[in-house]
C-alpha cells in the first residue's frame, strides 16, 4: 500500500511532524512524477495557463453566462488535452497513488452538473427549486468522484482508513491547531480582501441564497461538511502534490487552483484574495503532516462546519 517506490526516507524537513507508521508503510511521493516532462506538462495545461486565460477573458469581456461558459469551455480542451499527455507519461504511477483524483474532480462534477442542469433548465423550475436541484447534482458528483476513485485507487482511502483508526489522538490535535491557524490567516486575507473591494464574492452570495429552505440547508450542510472536503483535499492536495514533480511547486499551485476555483466559475477574480487565506494554511499543513491528505480533509471539513454554522448565525462575520 505504498506509492513511493523508493521506500520511506527518514530525512525530514524542520516543519514536519515526525512520520507515523502508517506514514511510513504508506509516504507520500513528492517526485511521483518528473519535473522536467511531466510535472511542467501538468503545471502549465492544468494551473497556469487556464489561470491566466480565465482572468484575461474576464476583464476583457461582461460577465454573463455565455463569457462564463465559453471561459469555462476553454479551461476543459487546455485541462483535457494537457491530460492525456500526463497520464500517458506516467499512468501506473498516477493511478495507482490516487493522484488521479486531480482530472476526476476536475471533469466528472462538471460534467454530472452540465446534463442535469441541462435537463432541468427544460421544465423552468422555480428559484428555489433550481436551488435544490444544484445542490442534489453537487452531492452526486461528489459521491460519484470519489466511487470512481475508490475504485480505481483504493490505496489512498486504506490510509485514510488507517490513520483515522491508528493516528486519533493526533488527528485531533493537528485538527484544533489547523483549524486556529486557518482562521486567523483567513481574516488577515479577509482584510486585505477589503482593500480591494468591499463586496460579497458571487461565491458567497450563491451559498447564502441556497439557505432559503430547510431541506437546501440540510443539503448544503452535506455537500460541504461531508463530501466536498474529502474531493477537493483528495484533488488539490494529494492530486495536485503528486502531478507537479517538486514540493514547492506543488504548494503554489495548490494555493492557485484552490483559490482560484472558488471564483473561475462566476468569474469575480477581484475576490481571489479572500479565498487564499485557508488555501495557503491547508497547502503548508499537507507538508506538515508528510503529504497525509487525511489531516486536512478533517480540518477542512472542520473550517466548513464553522463557516456553514455562522453563515446561518451571523453572516455578516464572513462579508
Amino acid at each position: 500500500m505504498t506509492n513511493n517506490d523508493n521506500g520511506y526516507n527518514s530525512k525530514r524537513a524542520w516543519y514536519e511532524l515526525k512520520p507515523t507508521l502508517v506514514d511510513r508503510a504508506a509516504p507520500f511521493d513528492f517526485n511521483l512524477v518528473k519535473l522536467r516532462n511531466t510535472g511542467y506538462i501538468f503545471l502549465s495545461t492544468a494551473i497556469f495557463a487556464p489561470f491566466f486565460i480565465n482572468i484575461l477573458i474576464s476583464y476583457m469581456f461582461a460577465h454573463n453566462e455565455y463569457v462564463l461558459a465559453g471561459m469555462n469551455f476553454i479551461s476543459w480542451i487546455i485541462v483535457g488535452s494537457g491530460s492525456y499527455f500526463v497520464i500517458s507519461g506516467a499512468q501506473n504511477e498516477i493511478m495507482r497513488s490516487g493522484a488521479i483524483a486531480f482530472y476526476y474532480f476536475y471533469f466528472i462534477p462538471n460534467i454530472i452538473g452540465l446534463v442535469i442542469g441541462t435537463i432541468a433548465n427544460q421544465f423552468d423550475p422555480a428559484v428555489s427549486v433550481k436551488t435544490t436541484i444544484n445542490l442534489l447534482a453537487s452531492i452526486i458528483a461528489g459521491l460519484v468522484t470519489i466511487f470512481i476513485l475508490y475504485r480505481s485507487s483504493p490505496s489512498i482511502f486504506k490510509k485514510i482508513k488507517l490513520t483515522l483508526k491508528q493516528n486519533y489522538k493526533r488527528i485531533l490535535v493537528v485538527y484544533t491547531i489547523g483549524i486556529i491557524a486557518i482562521f486567523s490567516i483567513h481574516l488577515f486575507f479577509v482584510y486585505l480582501q477589503s482593500l480591494i473591494t468591499t463586496t460579497i464574492s458571487n461565491n458567497q452570495n450563491n451559498l447564502i441564497v441556497w439557505l432559503d429552505k430547510w431541506w437546501n440547508i440540510v443539503f448544503l450542510f452535506i455537500y460541504t461538511i461531508c463530501i466536498a472536503p474529502i474531493v477537493e483535499e483528495l484533488a488539490t492536495r494529494h492530486g495536485i502534490f503528486s502531478l507537479s514533480g517538486n514540493k514547492w511547486l506543488g504548494f503554489v499551485s495548490s494555493i492557485i487552483f484552490f483559490a482560484g476555483m472558488h471564483v473561475s466559475g462566476t468569474g469575480d477574480w477581484e475576490h481571489i484574495i479572500g479565498y487564499i487565506g485557508a488555501s495557503l494554511t491547508l497547502g503548508m499543513l499537507f507538508l506538515i503532516v508528510n503529504g497525509n491528505v487525511t489531516y486536512t480533509i478533517i480540518s477542512h471539513a472542520g473550517y466548513n462546519l464553522i463557516v456553514a454554522i455562522l453563515m446561518l448565525v451571523a453572516p455578516k462575520f464572513l462579508s
